[in-house]
C-alpha cells in the first residue's frame, strides 16, 4: 500500500513537471512570434497592419505638455515619426521620456483626409426617388473621387503597453 502511494505521488510529480515546461514553451512561442517593428517597418507594412495590434520602438521626440495624452516617436530621421495616443491603459507619458528608446503595444489605427469623408454616391442622403444628375453633378463626383484617391492617409497608435528600454 505504502509502495502505491508512494508511486502515485511520483507519477503526479512527474506529470505536473511536464505540464509545466509544455506551458513555459507555449508562452516562449507567443513571445517570440511578437515582432517589434521599427517606426520605418510599420509604414512599410502600415496598409496591411491597420486596426490589428502592433508593437513598435522608437526614440521619443515629443510629449505633449498638457497632461501628457500623446507623444510621437521618431524612426530614422525626424520626418519618419508617429503620434502614440495614451488612451486609458497607459495614462500618460511624462516629460521625462523625450529623448527615451520606447517600445510600445497598440492598434494602428487609419485617417484620411476630409475629402475621405465624402462619400460622393451618398451626399443626398439615401431618399428613394430618384435623382437625376446634371452634368455639374456628375462633374463634382468626378472632382471628389479623384480627391479621394489623393487624399493624405495618416497613421497613429492607441496605446495599449509602454516599456522604456
Amino acid at each position: 500500500m505504502k509502495k502505491l502511494a508512494l508511486l502515485s505521488i511520483v507519477v503526479v510529480l512527474l506529470f505536473g513537471c511536464g505540464q509545466t515546461n509544455k506551458n513555459q514553451q507555449k508562452s516562449e512561442e507567443k513571445s517570440s512570434e511578437i515582432v517589434v517593428l521599427t517606426i520605418d517597418e510599420l509604414y512599410e507594412k502600415a496598409p496591411d497592419l491597420a486596426d490589428k495590434e502592433v508593437v513598435v520602438k522608437g526614440t521619443v521626440m515629443h510629449v505633449c505638455k498638457q497632461g501628457g495624452a500623446r507623444c510621437f516617436l521618431m524612426g530614422s530621421n525626424e520626418d519618419m515619426n508617429i503620434r502614440v495616443e495614451a488612451g486609458e491603459k497607459i495614462g500618460a507619458f511624462s516629460q521625462e521620456m523625450m529623448g527615451s528608446e520606447l517600445e510600445i503595444s497598440g492598434v494602428l489605427k487609419v485617417v484620411r483626409t476630409e475629402a475621405d469623408a465624402h462619400n460622393p454616391g451618398q451626399e443626398h442622403g439615401e431618399e428613394e426617388q430618384a435623382h437625376e444628375e446634371d452634368e455639374e453633378t456628375e462633374e463634382a463626383h468626378k472632382i471628389i473621387a479623384e480627391a479621394q484617391e489623393a487624399a493624405e492617409v495618416v497613421y497613429f497608435i492607441e496605446g495599449i503597453k509602454v516599456k522604456e528600454l
